[in-house]
């Protein structure tokens, strides 16, 4: 049996300058054995190709409805960052892989495959949705609506962990439960069972992922830190050669 391995988090703003600097300096000072990135296969291949799908790409690659579920995604999220000043040519993933070819250091990939988010996402997200959010919206009281407000506003260089973003999160939670299920605590969990492995591997580990999933994973790898790993979970390791390996969980 490995020796137990460990875990540094560094929770960041995915388009954030101040954060990608922030991910370079913390890969560079631990020099961990891998590097876990919050990414699957498919969106670390485009990372290494240096571009981005276009519309006929996903469609070759993901149904029909899947493939306009996640361009609308996608784009109401480049849409934010430009509209919070942020350049969303680079992010928080990209200079961690970089970093980690940089040091030669292997790449975990930990989140869940996009096309399984985004078909869970769809099963769960209907034309009922937006009524009920405003139906959810107008029974938050002055206070509710001006503390979001307040949230909303939080200076993405101040973010440092999850407690930051935390309160965001709730108010999600409150407003839309079938999304921040989906796209929150899913993932959460797969990532703290794919960083758990890691773990028990004996592997020293620098894990980047979004503020919002902090949290949530620091929770359930709590939970499981006295368990073994679960032999069927699957976590996929790519070298700084490129070459897609699996690792071995004892």
């Amino acid at each position: 049996m490995s020796a137990q391995g460990s875990i540094t988090f560094v929770p960041s703003v995915h388009f954030s300058p101040t954060h990608r600097r922030r991910v370079r300096r913390t890969i560079r000072e631990e020099e961990p054995d891998i590097v876990a990135v919050e990414l699957d296969e498919r969106r670390y291949d485009r990372i290494e190709k240096h571009g981005r799908q276009s519309p006929a790409e996903l469609l070759r690659e993901l149904p029909p409805a899947t493939a306009a579920a996640y361009t609308v995604l996608r784009t109401i999220q480049r849409t934010v960052v430009r509209l919070y000043g942020l350049d969303p040519s680079q992010t928080d993933m990209e200079v961690a892989v970089e970093t980690a070819a940089e040091l030669n250091v292997d790449i975990a990939l930990i989140d869940d495959p996009i096309a399984e988010t985004v078909n869970a996402l769809a099963s769960r997200v209907g034309p009922e949705l937006i009524p009920k959010l405003f139906a959810r919206a107008q029974r938050m009281g002055p206070e509710q609506q001006a503390a979001q407000f307040e949230l909303m506003t939080l200076p993405f260089e101040d973010v440092t962990s999850g407690e930051d973003v935390q309160p965001v999160i709730e108010q999600m939670r409150s407003l839309l439960p079938e999304l921040t299920d989906v796209m929150i605590d899913r993932r959460d969990r797969a990532m703290a069972a794919r960083l758990h492995a890691l773990r028990a591997a004996g592997h020293d580990v620098v894990a980047v992922i979004g503020a919002g999933h902090h949290l949530g994973i620091q929770r359930t790898l709590d939970d499981l830190e006295s368990r073994p790993a679960d032999e069927t979970v699957d976590v996929p390791i790519r070298s700084s050669s490129r070459s897609v390996t699996r690792i071995p969980i004892d």
